[in-house]
C-alpha cells in the first residue's frame, strides 16, 4: 500500500476519534466522502485488500509479461517491440485464469506493475529501445503544442440524406475556434471515397485567399499529407506569404487536434440538419454553437469559448493585392505567331524587339521560339503576366484575344481536359484488350487445327482399287487391224 494513503488513513481514524464529520474529513483530506467512509467502515479490509492486489502484482505472470515487453530487436534500423495486444493475445488464457478477462483490464493492471517494479513508462523505453531513438517516445501523445494564431487545416466527410459531403475546415489551434468550412458534395457517377478528389488545389487557394483577406496572415499552418495540400501553388504561395507550413506524420492521428473537435461538430451536425433546409444552413449553425460553447481543452485549467478567445489573437496584416500576387497559376510557354496558348485559350503577346536582338545567332531561319514563364490570376482568366524564362525582368501583358473552351473559369477547363484524357486512355486501353482477345482467339484457332490433323484416325474400310476398263474383244480386233 502507498505510504501517502496510509498515512491518510491514519488521519482519519484519527480525526473521526476525535469527533469531526465525515464530510470535514473529506474536505481536509481532498478525498471523496463515500472513500472515507469506506475507510472508517473497515480500516483493515483496505489494507489488506490491498496487500493482496500487492501480492497479485508479484505474480510470475507479471515476470515473463515484462520480459516480452523488454524483449527487441532490430530491423531496418530501428528497434522492433511487441505491442501490448500482441502481448495480451499470447498471455489470453493465462489471464483469465487470473481473473483478467479483457485487454482493457489487462492495460489497467499492467501499468500498476510497471509503475510499482519500473516506476514509468518512460523508464520501460528505456529499457527497450535504443537510445538515439527515445527522444520520439519521451513526448506526451495526448500533449501537443500549441500558438497564438496557428491554423490546423483538415478535412472530414459527412452523410446526410443518402448523399455525401465533404468538409475542408481551418481551426486556430490555441483556442479552438473554426474559422470556416468549405463544402464540396459528391457527384453521383464519382467513386471517389476521399477528400483528395472532392477539392482541388484552385479551390484550396481560393478558400486560403478568403480567409487571408479577413484575418489575416497566421503564425503556421499545420496539415496533413494530402496530395491537395502539397500542391505546388499552395505552397508556393504560403512561402511568398512567408508562413511556414507543418506536415504531420502520417497514420499518427493525435498530432492533429481538430480530428477531436470534427467529432463534436458531427454531433452538432445530427440535430441541425433535422431543423435547417439545407446542410451548408446546418453546418453554419453547428459551427457558431461550437464557437459559443464552453470547451474544456487541456491547455487551459478552466471552461472557455473558443470564439472569445479567438478575440484576442493579432493576425499579420497583408494586403489583397500581395495575397493574389501569391496564389497565382504558374505557366511556362513558348511564343508562336505573337499568340500564347493556355487551356485551350490563345492570349495575344508581341515579344519586345529588345528580346530578339539579345538573343544572338538566332535570326531567320535559326531563330527557336522564345519560352516565357506566365501568372494568371485564379479569379480572372484574362489577362497574363509575362517574364522572361529566368524571371528576372517582366515582359509585358498578355491578353485574351479567342475563347475555344466553353468557359473562362480554370477549374472548368481542366476538368474538361483530364476527361478528355481518361476516355483517351480507356480508349487504348480497350483498343489493347480486342488486340489480346483476338491474338487469343487466333492462337486458340491454330491449336484446334493442329489437333484435329494429328488426331485424324485412318478409315478402317479398305480403300478403293482404281476402276479396271473392261476388254471388249471387238474394239481389240478393230484397233488391232488399224495398227
Amino acid at each position: 500500500m502507498d505510504e501517502k494513503k496510509v498515512e491518510a488513513l491514519r488521519l482519519a481514524l484519527r480525526l473521526h476519534g476525535l469527533g469531526v464529520p465525515i464530510r470535514r474529513i473529506a474536505k481536509v483530506l481532498h478525498i471523496p466522502r463515500s472513500t472515507v467512509a469506506r475507510w472508517l467502515k473497515e480500516p483493515m479490509g483496505v489494507v489488506m485488500r490491498e496487500k493482496k492486489e500487492e501480492k497479485h502484482l508479484q505474480d510470475e505472470l507479471w515476470d515473463r509479461v515484462l520480459e516480452l515487453l523488454t524483449f527487441s530487436n532490430k530491423e531496418k534500423g530501428r528497434t522492433r517491440v511487441l505491442s501490448i495486444a500482441q502481448i495480451y493475445r499470447l498471455f489470453e488464457v493465462e489471464l483469465q485464469t487470473k481473473g483478467i478477462k479483457s485487454e482493457r483490464t489487462f492495460r489497467r493492471v499492467l501499468e500498476q506493475v510497471i509503475k510499482q517494479r519500473l516506476g514509468s513508462w518512460e523508464a520501460l523505453d528505456l529499457k527497450r529501445r535504443d537510445k538515439s531513438e527515445i527522444a520520439e517516445y519521451r513526448k506526451s501523445k495526448g500533449k501537443q503544442r500549441r500558438e497564438k494564431g496557428e491554423w490546423e487545416i483538415d478535412a472530414t466527410g459527412y452523410s446526410w440524406r443518402g448523399e455525401r459531403y465533404f468538409l475542408l475546415c481551418v481551426r486556430e489551434r490555441w483556442s479552438g475556434c473554426f474559422l470556416s468550412c468549405m463544402v464540396a458534395k459528391a457527384k453521383e457517377d464519382s467513386l471517389a471515397g476521399h477528400y483528395n478528389k472532392a477539392f482541388n488545389s484552385l479551390d484550396i487557394a481560393r478558400f486560403l485567399i478568403s480567409l487571408f483577406r479577413e484575418y489575416g496572415a497566421p503564425k503556421r499552418v499545420i496539415t496533413d499529407n494530402e496530395a491537395v495540400l502539397k500542391s505546388e501553388i499552395i505552397e508556393r504561395g504560403l512561402k511568398a506569404l512567408n508562413i511556414p507550413i507543418t506536415r504531420t506524420k502520417p497514420y499518427a492521428p493525435h498530432q492533429k487536434l481538430i480530428e477531436r473537435s470534427f467529432r463534436d461538430i458531427k454531433d452538432l451536425l445530427r440535430y441541425y440538419t433535422n431543423t435547417h433546409p439545407t446542410f451548408e444552413h446546418a453546418l453554419k449553425a453547428a459551427m457558431d454553437t461550437y464557437n459559443h460553447t464552453e470547451h474544456r481543452f487541456e491547455h487551459f485549467n478552466e471552461p472557455v469559448i473558443p470564439e472569445h478567445l479567438h478575440a484576442t489573437i493579432e493576425y499579420r496584416h497583408v494586403e489583397e493585392d500581395e495575397i493574389r500576387k501569391a496564389f497565382r497559376e504558374k505557366f511556362i510557354r513558348t511564343v508562336r505567331n505573337h499568340t500564347i496558348t493556355i487551356d485551350n485559350l490563345k492570349y495575344e503577346f508581341v515579344f519586345p524587339f529588345e528580346e530578339r536582338a539579345g538573343r544572338a545567332g538566332e535570326i531567320g531561319r535559326n531563330r527557336k521560339a522564345p519560352t516565357v514563364v506566365c501568372y494568371r490570376d485564379i479569379e480572372n482568366a484574362t489577362i497574363l503576366e509575362v517574364w522572361d524564362e529566368k524571371e528576372t525582368r517582366p515582359l509585358g501583358i498578355a491578353r485574351l484575344i479567342s475563347q475555344d473552351a466553353p468557359s473562362l473559369d480554370p477549374t472548368e477547363i481542366k476538368e474538361i481536359k483530364n476527361k478528355e484524357r481518361r476516355i483517351e486512355r480507356r480508349k487504348r486501353k480497350l483498343k489493347e484488350e480486342l488486340i489480346e482477345i483476338e491474338q487469343q482467339e487466333q492462337q486458340t484457332q491454330n491449336t484446334a487445327d493442329f489437333f484435329e490433323v494429328f488426331n485424324h484416325e485412318p478409315s478402317s474400310q479398305p480403300a478403293p482399287l482404281p476402276e479396271v476398263e473392261e476388254l471388249d474383244p471387238i474394239k481389240l480386233f478393230l484397233g488391232g487391224e488399224e495398227q
